[in-house]
Parts: structure tokens; C-alpha cells; sequence
């Protein structure tokens, strides 16, 4: 039995948890992130272009203690899927990144494993322009996104990622 997209729901969630203890101990916290992806794909990207829509105004703001923090860039990519393990295949994607100034991001032609989360994307710009820099009544979309360096995953890690997953019987080819 097909388990498409099965990650999407709590009880899906819930039960690959309760198998997380039959992934091997070294793979067990990519385990917990392929638990909380929307989407697992092979792919190209195609474009990659900053989204100051989703940047805060201005570089600066205070961070925990007072500290001055330089808030992150973000940025909007295009993915071309090869092949899917989680979630609904397409044959492309949008996704949505964020980035310390001056980090390396991933550029476009990069090939790789995409490990995708559905997240709110707040259009802090014009929530800025618009009310103050508070969350209460700003705009966002829903979309994918990626969470960390650990989402970009090297194109050979397939064999292994479809292992975790067929273990915590999530993704394309799980068996029920």
C-alpha cells in the first residue's frame, strides 16, 4: 500500500515516532526531521532570487539579552523534482530559505536531496510598513520551506533516506 504524503497528518506522524527506535542510533535524528517534512525530493535547482518580502526592515534588531542580531536574507527558490520519497510528486517547487548575511546558500544548478517543511512564511516587510514589527495582524503565505543546512542532503544519500523512511514506514514506497 502507497502511503503518499502520509507525513501530513498527526496520526502519521505520531505512529513514525512510535517506530522511530527501529532506524539505526546514528540516523535517528535525521529520522525525527523526515518525521516533520512535508516533502522529501531528489531534484535541481533552478532558480535561486533574495525575498526581501519575507526580511525584516532594516539589518538590526535585538536579540535575546539585548544583543544586537543581524537578521537573517530570505530567499526563493525553484526546484525541478527528478523523484519524490515524501509527499505528492511534482515536477516542481517553490521554496523558501533563510540565510545569515554572507553565508553560502545553495545556488542554483545545485542537485541534491530536498528535505521540505510546510511552514508560515510572515511578510514582514509589510507588516513593518504597515503596523510595527509584531506578528499579531501581519501577512503570510504557507509554503515550504527549508530549516536548516540539514535539509540539503547529497544526492547519494538516497539509499540511506529511503531506508529511514521505509523504517518508520513513511514516503512513496512505505508498506502499511
Amino acid at each position: 500500500m502507497s502511503l503518499v504524503g502520509s507525513a501530513c497528518g498527526p496520526a502519521a506522524r505520531q505512529a513514525a515516532r512510535d517506530r522511530l527506535p527501529l532506524v539505526p542510533q546514528p540516523d535517528r535524528l535525521l529520522g525525527e526531521n523526515l518525521i516533520e517534512a512535508d516533502r522529501v525530493v531528489a531534484g535541481r535547482l533552478d532558480d535561486v532570487e533574495e525575498a526581501v518580502e519575507y526580511e525584516r526592515l532594516g539589518g538590526l534588531f535585538l536579540g535575546l539579552f539585548g544583543n544586537k542580531t543581524v537578521a537573517p536574507l530570505a530567499y526563493t527558490a525553484t526546484i525541478r523534482v527528478d523523484s519524490t520519497l515524501l509527499g505528492q510528486p511534482r515536477g516542481t517547487l517553490w521554496v523558501t530559505f533563510f540565510a545569515p548575511r554572507g553565508a553560502r546558500t545553495p545556488a542554483a544548478g545545485t542537485s541534491a536531496i530536498w528535505v521540505l517543511h510546510r511552514r508560515a512564511l510572515w511578510r514582514l516587510q509589510r507588516c513593518a510598513e504597515q503596523q510595527g514589527f509584531t506578528s499579531t495582524a501581519c501577512p503570510y503565505d504557507i509554503g515550504l520551506a527549508l530549516d536548516s543546512d540539514d535539509d540539503v542532503r547529497p544526492v547519494d544519500e538516497w539509499p540511506r533516506l529511503r531506508a529511514i523512511l521505509r523504517a518508520l514506514r513513511l514516503g512513496t514506497d512505505s508498506i502499511d
